[in-house]
């Protein structure tokens, strides 16, 4: 497991998603409310480019 530090950027990734989501269902409305949106929004995009960062680094055969 060469990649570990990606392991650990995407589990804090996946914690600032939640957290995302938790600031918008608190706000309501207005800039907490899309801001939270964004930052999950982000969260996800950013796990998925990890997982293709680290199955692209991956060599053949294992």
């Amino acid at each position: 497991m060469t990649n570990f530090s990606n392991w650990i950027l995407g589990f804090c990734a996946a914690v600032m998603g939640l957290g995302g989501l938790f600031v918008a269902s608190h706000a309501g409305y207005g800039v907490g409310y899309y801001g939270g949106l964004a930052v999950f929004v982000f969260a996800v995009l950013f796990v998925f480019f990890l997982i293709r960062t680290t199955l692209d680094h991956e060599e053949p055969g294992h």
